[in-house]
């Protein structure tokens, strides 16, 4: 090849190299967005090209109660992005696990990670094609309700989804990361989540703390994570324990709320009170965490486990250089 001709050729391959920065937009929601079906009420900011956030804020009617809520949309086959699921020993903040994780732009607290008698876990982990933790209880076990569901993800084969399992469906499962919840809230369009706490004798709140019907039944903060078609992703968060401020859903109105306004196919509760938190980057904590027992962004609880949104390795970056 002439000398010309490398030239012009290491001049377009540096041009194609050029972060391409998306334009940033902070509006009103506006009658063109296609995942929220309802804009009334909604902000939306488009944070980049295939990720959007999505924020109420205010008395909402049909709860008689204020409510604030964050869905943050993120287009997967926009190529950009990346999931990360993983666990932290010692526990740490959110925040501090993200921070410290290359490329990180968003992230919200993970799943239950109860320990109990025998080291047994209620909840089931895999993350990078290990298996962190098995969800051992055995059925019958007042926690056993935990692992109802999973999110799995694989970002080598571009596959995610939700599904209905136990610890040996999620164990068999092909995929690099695995990470159950419970419970369901809405499964092939279906509000399965609206029947999850079944009809009690006496007031919720008389009954075990961690008695399914009571843990779901009475409103808290929430945390979940949705797909809408095969691309989407939605992480969710509803704050809570504020009563002026944020009161929290039940399961039944979690998945009301989110089939009203975005209905995914599928959708799938985490683990929510003291543990919801919603972190973007350069933003920090963005919710409005209980631990401290006030309405500020500082009352972040230590985490076991999260789910982080991390941006894709440039291909242009000085490895991709070699001989």
């Amino acid at each position: 090849m002439k000398r010309t001709g490398l030239m012009a050729f290491f001049a377009a391959f540096l041009v194609s190299c050029q972060p391409q920065v998306p334009a940033v937009s902070h509006s009103t929601a506006s009658t063109d967005e296609a995942v929220l079906k309802d804009t009334t009420g909604w902000k939306v900011d488009t944070l980049s090209a295939g990720m959007k956030r999505y924020n109420y804020s205010g008395y909402y009617q049909p709860y008689t109660s204020a409510q604030v809520v964050n869905v943050l949309e993120v287009d997967m086959a926009s190529g950009q992005y990346e999931l990360v699921i993983g666990n932290v020993f010692q526990e740490d903040s959110l925040s501090a696990v993200a921070e410290a994780t290359a490329n990180a732009l968003a992230g919200i607290n993970g799943t239950y990670y109860e320990l109990v008698e025998n080291g047994q876990s209620s909840s089931f982990l895999k993350a990078d094609h290990e298996i962190k933790t098995a969800a051992t209880i055995p059925k019958g076990h007042q926690l056993y309700w935990k692992h109802e569901g999973a999110f799995y993800y694989d970002a080598g084969t571009m596959q995610m989804g939700i599904a209905y399992g136990d610890n040996a469906t999620y164990t068999q499962m092909p995929y690099a990361n695995v990470i159950s919840g419970s419970p369901m809230l809405i499964y092939n369009y279906e509000p399965v989540g609206e029947s999850f706490v079944k009809p009690q004798e006496k007031p919720l709140e008389e009954l075990p703390y961690e008695d399914p019907n009571r843990h779901q039944g009475v409103r808290h903060s929430r945390t979940g994570i949705a797909t809408v078609g095969k691309n989407r992703v939605l992480l969710i968060t509803v704050d809570g324990r504020q009563a002026e401020h944020a009161v929290g859903m039940s399961a039944r109105e979690l998945t009301q709320f989110v089939r009203k306004y975005f209905n995914p196919g599928f959708a799938l509760n985490l683990d929510g009170g003291g543990s919801t938190t919603l972190w973007l980057k350069e933003e920090g904590v963005v919710n409005y965490p209980t631990d401290n027992k006030r309405f500020d962004h500082y009352g972040q609880r230590r985490l076991r486990n999260y789910v982080l949104l991390t941006s894709k390795v440039d291909r242009c970056s000085p490895s991709s250089f070699s001989q």
